[in-house]
């Protein structure tokens, strides 16, 4: 399993884990960046996580300066060329706001909307992972 799980996973930042607790499995992230030279340097392999990662740092100056301007960028990057659900759900909620860009609620509406379909896609490639895992400990 961690090799399945290590080919998803070209940086370490966006390794993950499924564990379980108490009957429940969820999925674990290994690593969340702790500067910001580590997420520019994640996020050069364009891996949709790691650019995810980036844009929040970038957007709450976190290990390095504020630029909410490229922090979207990053985001739009992420959503509209690997339908990464959490960086749509972000460009949702600027749009909502009115956080760096001008408030369009159509707008925020389009990114919510790709937000949930995206999310449904992980909740399905969860499900049939947790699934194989069931049959293979039979």
């Amino acid at each position: 399993l961690q090799a399945l799980c290590s080919a998803f996973a070209p940086h370490k930042m966006s390794e993950w884990n499924l564990q379980t607790q108490s009957g429940y499995m969820g999925v674990c992230y290994s690593h969340l960046p702790k500067n910001m030279p580590e997420a520019e340097e994640a996020a050069t392999t364009g891996d949709p996580m790691a650019l995810c990662n980036q844009g929040w740092c970038l957007f709450n100056s976190i290990g390095g300066r504020k630029d909410q301007r490229r922090a979207l960028e990053v985001w739009r990057k992420a959503a509209e060329k690997s339908n990464n659900a959490g960086s749509a759900y972000n460009l949702g909620y600027c749009y909502s706001f009115g956080l760096v860009v001008k408030q369009d609620d159509q707008i925020a509406s389009d990114w919510f909307a790709k937000y949930y379909r995206g999310r449904n896609s992980e909740r399905l490639a969860f499900l049939v992972n947790s699934a194989a895992i069931d049959t293979t400990a039979a």
